[in-house]
């Protein structure tokens, strides 16, 4: 199928998409076009996944508006403290379609300007990708959707762990800090991507099953982590180790990782996941982490891939629950990490896209 083509088909499902739930598929989708895109440094190809994911951001605003104005959905949420029974009577709230505030309020303002605006904004947004100019854009005056949805810290974006920084995680949080021994376990990681954490899981547990949403080329099985529970059941996970997604997907990952692994679960995370109220009442006062481990020196994320020279400003901290353990004090995981922990063949083996197996290699 021709580029012209798969954008064509793209654009006709996004006109055809009858509901949220459907709309929204057709964004993760294109999220991970976008990474592809990316990788390949084809801006071509990006800027045919932006003008897609502007589209389909401008029906999904439709679609709510719609809903709204028909009372399926909750304008302001619903009021506190009401009972199971009268709460199966409202309408449903942005949190139970699967909308994040911020994707709701951008695709409003998408759907709410003229044809001809949003026609202009989109040519714009194109043309400032393939030129490889600035690619923030103003949308009724003011750095919306179009900027936005170009490095979204909401969408489906892959930054890769390093290598060293899962090898921290086990030698000296699991092993070290909280004696637990993973040789033979069973580990799975959920959100694989290429295989940055997953394959270094392989080096220290017996068994290691990678999956994802998206198959990266990495992973045995592509499956949604949130509406599984077959995969679990059946490979028995004793700990689920992962990279979540962002923001409110974290949130939901955790919750069901907690629910089926069966010793332990680990997230690397940024720093802020601890804070807010919110994330206070809705994970921490109910289920605190075993572990808090912060990293005495950056752990560098790079957007797509790993690089081993990159840089961050951001603090990276590993959060682990251990079924049966009460919370400790924190743990400092020291400085020099990321050039103890680093092997001979990681710059070869995980700037690969996907990541190459240990056992590929050695064969």
């Amino acid at each position: 199928m021709t580029l012209l083509a798969a954008y064509d088909r793209a654009r006709a499902a996004i006109a055809e998409a009858r509901t949220v739930k459907a709309t929204l598929q057709i964004r993760d989708q294109i999220d991970h076009l976008k990474l592809h895109a990316r990788q390949v440094q084809d801006r071509d190809l990006l800027a045919e996944a932006i003008e897609l994911q502007l589209r389909a951001e401008r029906h999904l605003g439709e679609l709510l508006a719609a809903a709204e104005k028909s009372g399926e959905l909750a304008g302001k949420g619903r009021p506190k403290n009401i009972t199971k029974e009268s709460a199966a009577t409202l309408p449903a709230t942005l949190k139970e379609i699967g909308v994040e505030p911020k994707l709701s309020a951008a695709s409003r303002k998408a759907a709410a300007m003229s044809e001809a605006d949003f026609e202009a904004n989109v040519t714009a947004a194109r043309d400032r990708i393939k030129s490889g100019k600035a690619i923030t854009i103003d949308v009724a005056g003011s750095r919306a959707i179009m900027a936005s949805r170009v490095e979204a810290d909401d969408s489906l974006d892959y930054f890769p762990t390093p290598p060293w920084a899962t090898r921290a995680l086990i030698d000296l949080v699991l092993f070290e800090a909280l004696s637990i021994e993973v040789k033979d376990a069973i580990a799975w990681e959920p959100a694989c991507g290429e295989g940055h954490i997953a394959e270094v899981l392989t080096e220290y547990f017996r068994e290691v099953v990678a999956s994802d949403i998206h198959d990266y080329g990495y992973g045995e099985h592509v499956v949604d982590f949130l509406a599984c529970e077959q995969l679990a059941r059946k490979e028995d996970a004793d700990w689920i180790v992962t990279n979540p997604p962002f923001a409110e997907k974290s949130e939901a990952f955790l919750l069901h990782a907690l629910k089926l692994a069966q010793i332990g679960v680990a997230m690397f995370v940024r720093l802020q996941w601890l804070e807010t109220e919110g994330r206070y009442e809705r994970v921490f006062s109910q289920f605190p982490p075993t572990l808090i481990a912060f990293f005495a020196e950056r752990v560098n994320l790079c957007k797509g891939r790993w690089d081993p020279d990159g840089t961050t400003a951001t603090a990276y901290i590993w959060l682990v629950w251990v079924k049966g353990k009460k919370p400790r004090a924190p743990f400092w995981i020291p400085p020099g990490c990321r050039e103890s922990f680093a092997r001979p063949d990681d710059v070869e083996r995980f700037t690969q896209h996907p990541v190459a197996k240990r056992s590929m290699v050695m064969a």
